[in-house]
């Protein structure tokens, strides 16, 4: 039913965009120049809704591309007892287009503390247009997917790689 009703506010602001582009070319004394501008016009009106995400989701795969990476230093890790901690969980990133969620992934040694391996998780929300009408559960941007970006390598994996040893 969501569905339908997304569908039928995008059939909407095709029309409404039409409408204005249509006003627009009736502004020009040139056909062909009032032809360019109104099919300029429907353009920016149908993307305007989600110009948020647009800019947003390139922000969002800047960081997945730069941040989202294990570090680890192999020799220093191998023989370790370690626990993950997340700090900070689920950090809004300030300066985007969209609300991106942070989160640090620390893989400490037990006795010192000492930070051995850490990652970074990122998840995107989507823009205004998707929030205001309200049909998806998990607000998840319509312009880009994956939302989320994080190393596909398991803690598991990450101990039987390394030698470390995870602890509860």
């Amino acid at each position: 039913m969501s569905g339908l009703f997304f569908f039928g506010v995008i059939a909407a602001w095709g029309a409404v965009a039409f409408l204005m582009a249509k006003r627009v070319t009736r502004l020009v004394q040139s056909r062909i120049l009032g032809l360019g501008l109104g099919a300029l016009a429907f353009v920016l009106m149908i993307v305007l809704p989600v110009v948020d995400e647009i800019v947003g989701g390139y922000q969002f795969r800047a960081l997945c591309r730069q941040n989202a990476v294990l570090r680890i230093d192999a020799e220093k890790a191998k023989g370790r007892k370690v626990r993950v901690v997340f700090e900070p969980l689920n950090e809004v990133l300030p300066g985007n287009a969209i609300a991106i969620f942070h989160s640090h992934k620390s893989y400490r040694d037990v006795v010192t503390n000492e930070e051995i391996a850490s990652n970074e998780w990122y998840l995107a929300k989507g823009g205004w247009f998707i929030r205001l009408l309200g049909v998806s559960e998990t607000n998840d941007p319509i312009t880009f997917s994956p939302s989320a970006c994080y190393p596909s390598i398991t803690p598991q994996e990450i101990a039987g790689t390394y030698g470390i040893t995870l602890i509860k």
